[in-house]
């Protein structure tokens, strides 16, 4: 949960000075120069952003977002699929261990089944600006304005999309899910739902995150409760993934949420990871592959992606 700064984008491929000058043009020729080369690749490699993917069906999906004097610079990156027509959009919250470069990297299974992937780091996370806030208005904010974004393109089906979060990035998409029916599902894995609840009960790392980013006051923690939001009727399909050996987040946070989305009428899919922790890597991609299949693609009339 704790927030990584933007690395200062600034010259860092620029050649580094030659030591000395003294050499003949034909020694410089055959020696400098290559070590010239070499030591810029190596700067390169080192300081500056690497280059997203090779792949052709990616393109830039950064964004600013304002919120009263603050202007927020949002990392983002856009995987289309070659499938003709309009087809269904997921936008990707990511406020945890992972970014959106990272993410959209290994977005292309996902890709292949027939969706459209936007990955998009929070403020605070990623090469976002920030800070958090422990998922302050920003970031949902932020969801917001990325979710426009999507629905609005001409290649996405503004009927069918859905939004996945993971770490804070599941706060915020809970959050939105709380002001925002767009999404027909969401995916909310290894986030925090009922924080009144979670204070008291939370690891001592997990306080201590919290408290670099913010007060953690009763009204902060109301602001950023899932729960205490939700309307009255939920018409979307939920999937919930966790980890029971969490020590970031209790499971208990994930348990709560099922609960209450159930009572308001929600479909809801619930799988608790019993060996697994915060980050839960590739272990969800059964469960997410057949949650997209039943909610995104079924109407699309074709057979099971893979």
């Amino acid at each position: 949960m704790l927030s990584s700064r933007p690395q200062d984008e600034d010259s860092v491929c620029a050649p580094p000075r030659v030591a000395s000058m003294r050499l003949t043009s034909r020694v410089w020729g055959r020696v400098a120069i290559p070590a010239v080369l070499a030591l810029t690749l190596a700067a390169c490699h080192l300081g500056g952003p690497s280059i997203v993917s090779p792949q052709r069906n990616i393109e830039a999906f950064s964004f600013q977002v304002a919120l009263g004097p603050q202007q927020f610079q949002i990392e983002g990156y856009l995987a289309r699929s070659a499938e003709p027509g309009r087809l269904p959009g997921m936008l990707v919250l990511n406020g945890g261990q992972t970014d959106a470069q990272r993410c959209i990297e290994t977005s292309q299974g996902l890709v292949a089944m027939g969706i459209h992937v936007a990955c998009v780091s929070i403020p605070g996370y990623g090469r976002s600006s920030g800070p958090s806030r422990f998922v302050g208005p920003q970031a949902v904010a932020t969801a917001r304005r990325a979710l426009d974004l999507l629905a609005a393109r001409p290649d996405v089906d503004p009927s069918r999309i859905a939004v996945w979060g993971l770490g804070d990035g599941a706060m915020a998409a809970g959050l939105l899910m709380d002001y925002d029916a767009r999404p027909r599902a969401l995916i909310l894995q290894s986030g925090a739902y009922d924080t009144l609840s979670l204070w008291p009960q939370a690891p001592l790392g997990t306080k201590l995150a919290i408290l670099r980013q913010v007060w953690p006051s009763k009204r902060v923690l109301s602001e950023r409760s899932v729960i205490r939001h939700l309307p009255a009727r939920i018409d979307c399909s939920v999937l919930i993934l966790h980890g029971e050996r969490d020590r970031s987040m209790p499971v208990s946070q994930a348990v709560r949420l099922a609960s209450a989305l159930r009572k308001r009428g929600a479909r809801v899919e619930a799988f608790y990871f019993p060996q697994a922790p915060h980050d839960l890597g590739r272990r969800v991609e059964p469960e997410l592959r057949a949650f997209l299949r039943q909610n995104l693609l079924a109407s699309m009339g074709r057979a099971t992606a893979s």
